[in-house]
């Protein structure tokens, strides 16, 4: 079955492909079942602002994580900004840039602060969106900040995260959190926006291990990507296999 026409409960717990000599598996997300998560999500969260409309733990903030949060982030508030049921608080979104990983599978040691805080987020709750929780790195590191006080905009009153997938290894500390999915440690996660960006950084690894340049394409291709990403990125690819 082609991955196009797999169905949503397919992606709640899915299964990434194998590539020869590579120790991870890969998810080739694809527009279609990004935009049904992000709606599941939509919901949930309007579930979240009702259960919470007595407790005055509403979501009043929005943060999206650089990068991988603004494509899940930019389609959430597309959903909250013009089907929020009447009564319900206006979320402002923002961004926050951090940095945690190099490539797939190479975590950071430490997460790097990228893009200072956009809004202010003092007395709020805050609503973290992410296109993954992986090892909860991130999420704490965040949150962490986002609840300091180290300047006028920070010191939220909590945080909720909201990410697409959640991978297996994930440590939360009791965080909460609204998921769609959940996915092995050892899946890389291929989102719309990381394509190219994957593949870049995947195809030098591959042919470093003695892959061919045909072989690179076939693991592609097995992957889901499509031949006209190919046709026209592989060269950038291919080329940087004696220099990265």
């Amino acid at each position: 079955m082609a991955i196009e026409q797999r169905d949503l409960d397919f992606w709640r717990n899915p299964t990434g492909v194998d590539v020869p000599g590579d120790p991870l598996k890969f998810l080739f997300v694809t527009d279609d079942a990004e935009h049904q998560m992000v709606s599941w999500l939509a919901q949930k969260v309007f579930d979240y602002q009702v259960a919470n409309r007595a407790t005055g733990r509403q979501i009043t903030k929005m943060v999206m994580i650089t990068m991988g949060a603004l494509l899940p982030g930019v389609l959430l508030q597309d959903y909250l900004t013009h089907c929020a049921p009447p009564g319900m608080p206006q979320v402002e979104f923002g961004t926050f840039g951090v940095r945690c990983y190099y490539g797939p599978g190479q975590p950071l040691e430490h997460p790097e602060v990228v893009q200072p805080l956009s809004i202010n987020v003092t007395g709020h709750i805050v609503g973290i969106i992410e296109d993954l929780i992986d090892l909860g790195m991130t999420t704490r590191y965040v949150r962490r900040i986002l609840m300091s006080e180290i300047s006028e905009q920070y010191g939220a009153r909590d945080v909720v995260i909201i990410a697409p997938y959640r991978k297996s290894a994930a440590q939360m500390d009791n965080i909460e959190a609204i998921t769609f999915g959940n996915v092995p440690k050892d899946t890389w996660i291929i989102t719309p926006r990381e394509r190219v960006e994957t593949m870049v950084k995947r195809v030098p690894f591959w042919a470093r291990n003695g892959a061919s340049r045909a072989e690179c394409i076939d693991y592609l291709r097995r992957i889901g990507y499509p031949d006209y990403l190919i046709d026209q990125w592989f060269e950038a690819a291919w080329s940087r296999r004696e220099s990265d």
